[in-house]
Protein backbone atom coordinates (compact mmCIF):
# COMPACT_ATOMS: atom_id res chain seq x y z
CA UNK A 1 0.00 0.00 0.00
CA UNK A 2 2.76 2.30 0.79
CA UNK A 3 4.63 1.54 -2.38
CA UNK A 4 1.52 1.96 -4.25
CA UNK A 5 1.23 5.78 -2.29
CA UNK A 6 4.85 6.34 -3.66
CA UNK A 7 4.26 5.63 -6.79
CA UNK A 8 0.96 7.79 -7.62
CA UNK A 9 2.86 10.59 -5.57
CA UNK A 10 5.79 10.51 -8.17
CA UNK A 11 3.47 9.93 -10.98
CA UNK A 12 1.55 13.15 -9.83
CA UNK A 13 4.52 15.38 -9.60
CA UNK A 14 6.31 14.34 -12.87
CA UNK A 15 2.99 14.92 -14.71
CA UNK A 16 2.44 18.50 -12.92
CA UNK A 17 6.51 19.37 -14.06
CA UNK A 18 5.53 18.15 -17.82
CA UNK A 19 2.65 20.11 -17.26
CA UNK A 20 4.44 22.86 -16.81
CA UNK A 21 6.96 22.69 -19.00
CA UNK A 22 4.50 22.12 -21.68
CA UNK A 23 2.87 25.77 -21.12
CA UNK A 24 5.72 27.62 -20.66
CA UNK A 25 7.25 25.66 -24.53
CA UNK A 26 3.47 27.25 -25.82
CA UNK A 27 3.51 30.16 -24.06
CA UNK A 28 7.60 30.57 -25.58
CA UNK A 29 6.18 29.16 -28.87
CA UNK A 30 3.54 31.77 -29.05
CA UNK A 31 5.59 34.87 -27.93
CA UNK A 32 7.87 34.06 -30.97
CA UNK A 33 5.12 33.74 -33.38
CA UNK A 34 3.93 36.94 -32.01
CA UNK A 35 7.27 38.60 -32.23
CA UNK A 36 7.44 37.47 -35.87
CA UNK A 37 3.72 39.08 -36.73
CA UNK A 38 4.71 42.04 -35.47
CA UNK A 39 7.85 42.59 -37.53
CA UNK A 40 5.92 41.52 -40.84
CA UNK A 41 3.36 44.61 -40.05
CA UNK A 42 6.47 46.66 -39.28
CA UNK A 43 7.58 45.77 -42.63
CA UNK A 44 3.77 46.27 -43.99
CA UNK A 45 4.06 49.19 -42.61
CA UNK A 46 6.60 51.00 -43.69
CA UNK A 47 6.13 50.02 -46.98
CA UNK A 48 2.52 51.54 -46.80
CA UNK A 49 3.97 54.55 -45.73
CA UNK A 50 6.36 53.86 -48.85
CA UNK A 51 3.55 53.67 -51.33
CA UNK A 52 1.87 56.49 -49.84
CA UNK A 53 4.00 58.92 -50.74
CA UNK A 54 5.13 57.32 -54.48
CA UNK A 55 1.00 57.41 -55.06
CA UNK A 56 0.61 61.10 -55.09
CA UNK A 57 4.41 61.26 -57.27
CA UNK A 58 3.66 58.83 -59.73
CA UNK A 59 -0.23 58.83 -60.05
CA UNK A 60 -0.65 61.16 -63.30
CA UNK A 61 -1.76 59.11 -66.30
CA UNK A 62 -4.49 56.39 -66.08
CA UNK A 63 -1.93 53.48 -66.18
CA UNK A 64 -0.31 55.01 -63.10
CA UNK A 65 -3.64 55.39 -61.24
CA UNK A 66 -4.81 51.59 -62.16
CA UNK A 67 -1.73 50.31 -60.98
CA UNK A 68 -1.85 52.41 -57.94
CA UNK A 69 -5.22 51.35 -57.12
CA UNK A 70 -4.61 47.73 -57.74
CA UNK A 71 -1.35 47.84 -55.76
CA UNK A 72 -3.68 49.55 -52.82
CA UNK A 73 -6.05 46.88 -53.18
CA UNK A 74 -3.69 44.38 -52.72
CA UNK A 75 -1.95 45.78 -49.54
CA UNK A 76 -5.60 45.58 -48.26
CA UNK A 77 -6.11 41.98 -48.98
CA UNK A 78 -2.70 41.44 -47.30
CA UNK A 79 -3.84 42.98 -44.31
CA UNK A 80 -7.26 41.79 -43.89
CA UNK A 81 -5.25 38.21 -43.87
CA UNK A 82 -3.18 39.43 -41.43
CA UNK A 83 -6.57 41.02 -38.67
CA UNK A 84 -8.40 37.29 -39.22
CA UNK A 85 -5.34 36.00 -37.78
CA UNK A 86 -4.54 38.11 -34.95
CA UNK A 87 -8.52 37.66 -34.43
CA UNK A 88 -7.74 33.48 -34.15
CA UNK A 89 -4.67 34.95 -31.53
CA UNK A 90 -7.09 37.20 -29.68
CA UNK A 91 -9.97 34.82 -28.73
CA UNK A 92 -7.72 32.89 -27.22
CA UNK A 93 -6.58 35.95 -24.56
CA UNK A 94 -7.98 38.63 -25.70
CA UNK A 95 -5.94 41.17 -22.90
CA UNK A 96 -2.84 39.96 -23.69
CA UNK A 97 -0.58 43.09 -24.06
CA UNK A 98 1.00 41.56 -27.01
CA UNK A 99 -2.26 40.95 -28.62
CA UNK A 100 -3.46 44.77 -27.87
CA UNK A 101 -0.54 45.99 -29.44
CA UNK A 102 -1.02 44.07 -32.82
CA UNK A 103 -4.60 45.54 -32.57
CA UNK A 104 -3.32 48.87 -32.53
CA UNK A 105 -0.71 48.29 -35.36
CA UNK A 106 -3.34 46.27 -37.27
CA UNK A 107 -5.72 49.72 -36.91
CA UNK A 108 -2.57 51.97 -38.35
CA UNK A 109 -2.44 49.86 -41.51
CA UNK A 110 -6.14 49.94 -41.97
CA UNK A 111 -5.69 53.77 -41.48
CA UNK A 112 -2.86 53.93 -44.35
CA UNK A 113 -4.95 52.18 -46.14
CA UNK A 114 -7.82 54.40 -45.96
CA UNK A 115 -5.83 57.45 -46.31
CA UNK A 116 -4.25 56.17 -49.61
CA UNK A 117 -7.49 55.19 -50.99
CA UNK A 118 -8.94 58.93 -50.25
CA UNK A 119 -5.87 60.28 -52.03
CA UNK A 120 -6.25 58.04 -54.91
CA UNK A 121 -10.15 58.85 -54.74
CA UNK A 122 -8.91 62.29 -55.48
CA UNK A 123 -6.43 62.17 -57.90
CA UNK A 124 -7.53 59.35 -59.96
CA UNK A 125 -11.22 60.05 -60.02
CA UNK A 126 -11.31 56.33 -58.80
CA UNK A 127 -14.63 55.30 -58.12
CA UNK A 128 -15.59 53.50 -54.95
CA UNK A 129 -17.11 54.63 -51.42
CA UNK A 130 -15.36 53.92 -48.43
CA UNK A 131 -17.14 52.54 -45.13
CA UNK A 132 -15.01 52.99 -42.01
CA UNK A 133 -16.41 50.59 -39.49
CA UNK A 134 -15.35 51.68 -35.66
CA UNK A 135 -15.94 48.53 -33.16
CA UNK A 136 -15.24 48.22 -29.34
CA UNK A 137 -12.06 46.04 -28.23
CA UNK A 138 -13.69 46.03 -25.08
CA UNK A 139 -16.73 46.48 -24.37
CA UNK A 140 -18.79 43.03 -24.49
CA UNK A 141 -22.09 44.38 -23.96
CA UNK A 142 -21.71 46.10 -27.41
CA UNK A 143 -20.43 42.35 -28.72
CA UNK A 144 -23.81 40.84 -30.19
CA UNK A 145 -25.03 44.27 -32.39
CA UNK A 146 -21.13 44.24 -33.74
CA UNK A 147 -21.00 40.87 -34.66
CA UNK A 148 -24.65 41.37 -36.94
CA UNK A 149 -23.14 44.45 -38.14
CA UNK A 150 -19.74 42.51 -38.90
CA UNK A 151 -21.50 39.95 -40.89
CA UNK A 152 -23.69 42.71 -42.89
CA UNK A 153 -21.03 44.45 -44.00
CA UNK A 154 -19.26 41.46 -44.95
CA UNK A 155 -21.90 40.34 -47.18
CA UNK A 156 -21.88 43.89 -48.77
CA UNK A 157 -18.28 43.75 -49.21
CA UNK A 158 -18.27 40.27 -51.03
CA UNK A 159 -21.28 41.57 -52.63
CA UNK A 160 -19.75 45.01 -54.13
CA UNK A 161 -16.27 44.26 -54.72
CA UNK A 162 -13.73 46.67 -55.45
CA UNK A 163 -16.50 48.96 -55.48
CA UNK A 164 -16.28 49.63 -51.86
CA UNK A 165 -13.75 49.91 -49.25
CA UNK A 166 -14.22 48.71 -45.99
CA UNK A 167 -12.04 49.84 -42.61
CA UNK A 168 -12.17 48.48 -39.19
CA UNK A 169 -11.15 50.60 -36.64
CA UNK A 170 -10.86 49.68 -33.18
CA UNK A 171 -13.24 53.01 -30.70
CA UNK A 172 -11.47 52.23 -27.53
CA UNK A 173 -7.50 51.31 -28.17
CA UNK A 174 -6.40 54.92 -28.07
CA UNK A 175 -4.74 55.41 -30.78
CA UNK A 176 -4.63 58.97 -31.53
CA UNK A 177 -5.40 59.39 -35.22
CA UNK A 178 -9.11 57.58 -34.33
CA UNK A 179 -8.96 60.02 -31.60
CA UNK A 180 -9.00 62.54 -33.94
CA UNK A 181 -11.18 61.03 -36.06
CA UNK A 182 -13.79 60.27 -33.71
CA UNK A 183 -14.11 63.97 -32.49
CA UNK A 184 -14.30 65.51 -35.74
CA UNK A 185 -17.09 63.56 -36.68
CA UNK A 186 -18.76 62.88 -33.42
CA UNK A 187 -18.42 60.22 -33.48
CA UNK A 188 -19.23 58.15 -29.34
CA UNK A 189 -20.92 55.00 -29.74
CA UNK A 190 -20.38 51.19 -31.82
CA UNK A 191 -20.94 50.09 -33.71
CA UNK A 192 -20.60 52.86 -36.06
CA UNK A 193 -20.07 53.86 -40.10
CA UNK A 194 -18.80 56.64 -41.56
CA UNK A 195 -19.63 56.52 -44.96
CA UNK A 196 -17.29 58.87 -47.58
CA UNK A 197 -16.26 60.71 -45.30
CA UNK A 198 -19.13 62.51 -45.03
CA UNK A 199 -21.89 60.35 -43.14
CA UNK A 200 -22.04 58.78 -39.54
CA UNK A 201 -24.74 56.11 -38.83
CA UNK A 202 -24.67 54.98 -35.63
CA UNK A 203 -26.13 51.48 -34.39
CA UNK A 204 -26.69 48.29 -36.75
CA UNK A 205 -27.37 49.28 -40.11
CA UNK A 206 -29.04 47.01 -42.72
CA UNK A 207 -27.40 46.86 -46.33
CA UNK A 208 -30.15 49.26 -48.00
CA UNK A 209 -29.59 51.68 -45.25
CA UNK A 210 -25.98 51.56 -46.17
CA UNK A 211 -26.38 51.83 -50.00
CA UNK A 212 -28.40 55.25 -50.08
CA UNK A 213 -25.30 56.90 -48.94
CA UNK A 214 -22.59 54.29 -50.79
CA UNK A 215 -22.40 52.88 -54.05
CA UNK A 216 -22.04 49.21 -55.43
Amino acid sequence: MKNIIIKTTIMSIIIFVLGILIGVWLDNSRIEEIKGTLTSMDIEWNDARLQSSFYQKFTNNSESCENAIKSNFDFNDKIYKEGIEIERRENVNKLDIEIINEKIRYALLQLQFWSNSINLKESCKANYSSIVYFYSFFDENAKIDQRIQSVILSDLKEECGNKIILVPLPFDLNVSTVEFIKSEYKINSTPSLLINEKIVLTGIQNKEDILKYASC
